[in-house]
């Protein structure tokens, strides 16, 4: 199982992409970084399961949805908590920011060109040969953490998060779980802006990762602001020396 890492920030400068990982040909978590990472290679998306919405999270499927447009044949599938669903059609694809694609008919097929569907946290379901299990993350607007499996081994990608003992116990009760990847935002700090955003610092992080009771989970970092990039790098090498931090274009074998 191959996972790759097409957005690894959280926050946009110069060619830094946000957050975006392709865990198949067709199928993302969150949408903030299709466009430059993929290329023509996006035609290919036909799935995006979001954390939640905010802009770094959802900023290309606009973007996606206007180029592959003519040539789609399959509407473009986005799953999400209600709440976050309702925030991409009520204040981005609302015909007044973007065209509200949700009720424009596909070329190709006749079908709608974007579907909706809502995730219930705490609920499972298979999506084109995964195993996906949703559960909320602790951040400031609802967001899902996703664990994602397939033949008996996977990931959880905890979304942006701060202190969330749902974390600890799914690892440390599942052995199929072997790569936990989470976020670090602020440097320690910066602990006030972080604990008020709800996203982990290294020192928070390091805390929580005190309940992680298993050695054979790798840990993995995203999700770095650019304007604190290397005293975060920095901090995490020192605080966090068993994690390893991502970067846009990395992969992941599990």
């Amino acid at each position: 199982m191959e996972v790759k890492i097409l957005g690894a920030y959280g926050g946009r400068f110069k060619d830094l992409g946000t957050t975006c990982i392709q865990i198949s040909e067709d199928t993302l978590i969150d949408a903030g970084n299709i466009m430059r990472a993929l290329g023509e290679k996006c035609l290919s998306v036909n799935n995006i399961l979001l954390t939640h919405a905010h802009l770094d999270h959802i900023v290309d499927i606009p973007f996606m949805i206007d180029y592959t447009f003519r040539y789609r044949e399959q509407p473009l599938n986005i799953y999400g908590h209600r709440e976050t669903i309702d925030a991409v059609k009520d204040y981005i694809m609302n015909w007044n920011i973007w065209p509200e694609f949700s009720s424009i008919r596909l070329i190709n097929s006749g079908d709608y060109a974007v579907n909706y569907f809502e995730l219930l946290p705490e609920t499972s379901f298979h999506l084109n040969g995964f195993d996906i299990y949703v559960f909320p993350s602790n951040h400031t607007v609802p967001t899902l953490s996703y664990v994602v499996k397939r033949e008996g081994r996977g990931f959880l990608f905890t979304g942006d998060t701060f202190r969330n003992p749902a974390v600890w116990e799914l690892v440390n009760r599942d052995p199929e779980i072997r790569v936990l990847i989470t976020e670090v935002s602020y440097p320690s700090y910066m602990h006030n802006l972080a604990e008020v955003s709800k996203h982990h610092t290294p020192k928070t992080l390091a805390e929580e990762l005190e309940h992680l009771k298993r050695k054979d989970v790798d840990v993995y970092v995203m999700h770095l602001k650019p304007n604190s990039l290397k005293e975060l790098e920095e901090e995490i090498r020192d605080t966090l020396p068993t994690v390893k931090i991502l970067s846009d274009g990395d992969a992941i074998i599990i």
